[in-house]
């Protein structure tokens, strides 16, 4: 029962319901499970954004470790092979220190302290001596020690203690000291120290060597310039994506900011030691976290609807091909039943008539005059239907040529109505003829006109049903040639009028399959017309009849257009 009904099913029918079953509703199940999975990745976006920063600011943080672990080695380890004075050192080991610390001085402006403290007991509380370069070189003993200086070695233990190194040997140790409400002259004054510890020959410790690094270095060249290193293409205030971060200390102090977060920072973690008092907060300057992750959806589902789009049109145009070449491969298996039709019945006609007359079976001479006349009539239209397959095949092969020159279409029209006259008197027709006189000169090509001028005629008799009248008229219609040929037939479809002038196309009535035809007279006729710079249109009622007109440009102007 299936099966018969889809047997009657159309082609179309059967390609819309395979295209529908088969790739439309797969695509709408395919489509619902992306905007399911695109939702849920809207949600998901934030937490992997955060997730991102995280990674960022580790390595952020190990860009800053690595930048004040370069300055230290290149500033502190040199101290380590000098020799470090004592309380009996003479004036040349105090000039060697005070030379190099200058010498760091001018090569590293960012630093605003250099030192040297060297135990000289067991205790570094006892006989200690500093060696502190700023603007000049002080050489300090124990007993004149002050509070900035013995708060620099609390600084040293302390980073030591808490294991604030900077490289994994735990060579080099930092520490941070903030006191914001602190005077400049107070010994507690906030500051970013490096530490690097001093060993004798021994291998025992005997001091340190340590610098103060001044604030705009530790925000521009230590913070931010990690921060460009790590995410060049989010620091620019113009990125899409640009970054506004703010590390501060523990006391709430700004240490370093990009700028101001549109809506917030919704994101802040502390760094790991040696930075373990700092704190990171991360927003975004010119959008908002939810607006980046709506704006993330939107841009996937744009671009999912584009390739839906564009997958629809070409499944509709693969759909609309199939239909089109399944129904050309139809009319085509059409053609082939009716030519072998329109070939085989005048043969078999002329064939009939000629064994009558060969055999001696007609005596009246009128009788024969007949027979010879509907011999006659049915080789020319034999002759017609060969030529429209030649002439369709060269012009499928783009060889037609047509020679065109100044002809007289009235001269044409008598002549096909005098070719037609027996198949018209046969048929019982009623022809009028309505041509202007003096109708212009065009320029044409006499056969091929003649060949359109027949088919169109051929067309109104077949098609002409019970009222059996024609009309042709030929006039001047603002100074073109107008050809008319109309007949009270059976008429035309005004959704099928556009296509009657394509290959093997035929009206899809019930006459189609009584009057039988190989469907290439219109598509010839509307070349021929094309090819003299023409225009053929029809105009069709069913059951009134149809009317085809023809429009040449007269040779005057055809001249005038070519100069």
């Amino acid at each position: 029962m299936l099966r018969s009904a889809i047997r009657k099913l159309s082609l179309r029918q059967k390609l819309t319901i395979l295209a529908s079953v088969g790739v439309l509703l797969p695509l709408l199940i395919l489509t619902y499970v992306q905007y399911q999975s695109l939702a849920e990745l809207q949600n998901k976006t934030k937490g992997a954004f955060k997730d991102n920063l995280r990674q960022g600011l580790t390595i952020v943080e190990q860009r800053m470790k690595k930048r004040l672990e370069e300055l230290a080695a290149q500033t502190l380890n040199p101290v380590a092979d000098m020799r470090l004075s004592s309380p009996g050192a003479g004036e040349r080991a105090t000039k060697e220190f005070e030379k190099y610390f200058a010498d760091v001085k001018r090569a590293h402006p960012e630093i605003e302290k250099i030192f040297v403290f060297d135990y000289l007991g067991a205790q570094p509380k006892t006989n200690t001596y500093a060696y502190i370069y700023s603007d000049r070189f002080v050489r300090i003993t124990q007993a004149e020690l002050t509070p900035k200086e013995s708060h620099i070695l609390f600084l040293f233990d302390k980073s030591r203690m808490t294991q604030s190194f900077l490289d994994v040997n735990q060579t080099y140790s930092f520490a941070y000291q903030s006191c914001p409400a602190c005077p400049p002259t107070s010994h507690l004054r906030q500051g970013t120290y490096l530490f690097y510890p001093l060993h004798d020959s021994r291998k025992e410790h005997r001091g340190f060597a340590g610098v103060l690094l001044n604030e705009g270095f530790l925000r521009d060249g230590v913070i931010g310039r990690s921060i460009v290193e790590a995410a060049p293409s989010h620091t620019s205030s113009t990125a899409p994506l640009a970054i506004a971060i703010t590390i501060s200390d523990e006391s709430g102090r700004v240490l370093f900011s990009s700028g101001p977060a549109q809506n917030g920072h919704f994101f802040a973690s502390n760094f790991d030691r040696p930075f373990s008092n700092w704190k990171a907060a991360v927003g975004l300057r010119n959008t908002n976290i939810d607006a980046f992750a709506r704006d993330s959806f939107l841009r996937s589902a744009a671009i999912t609807f584009l390739v839906l789009v564009f997958l629809l049109g070409g499944i509709a145009l693969t759909i609309r091909a199939t239909d089109r070449e399944a129904r050309l491969a139809q009319a085509k298996s059409d053609f082939v039943s009716n030519v072998s039709h329109e070939l085989k019945t005048p043969l078999s006609t002329i064939s009939l008539f000629s064994e009558i007359l060969e055999l001696g079976r007609v005596g009246d001479e009128e009788k024969k005059n007949e027979y010879y006349r509907v011999i006659r009539h049915e080789s020319r239209r034999l002759n017609k239907t060969i030529d429209n397959i030649l002439d369709f095949s060269r012009i499928e092969a783009g060889r037609k040529q047509y020679e065109l020159v100044e002809g007289d279409m009235a001269e044409v029209i008598d002549s096909v109505l005098s070719t037609h006259r027996y198949q018209i008197l046969n048929s019982g027709f009623d022809v009028q003829t309505n041509l202007e006189p003096d109708l212009p000169p065009v320029f044409i090509d006499r056969e091929a006109m003649t060949q359109a001028i027949s088919n169109l005629l051929d067309n109104a008799i077949k098609y002409s049903g019970t009222v059996k009248r024609l009309l042709i008229t030929a006039k001047t219609v603002r100074c073109d040639l107008s050809i008319e040929i109309a007949d009270h037939g059976v008429g035309i479809p005004r959704a099928e009028q556009s296509k009657v002038f394509e290959k093997f196309y035929r009206v899809g009535n019930g006459l189609v399959h009584d009057v039988k035809g190989s469907g290439l007279g219109l598509s010839l006729v509307k070349h021929i017309i094309e090819a003299h710079n023409g225009t053929i249109s029809v105009q069709s009622d069913v059951g009134k009849g149809s009317s085809f007109t023809i429009l040449l440009p007269p040779a005057r102007r055809r001249e005038d257009a070519q100069t």
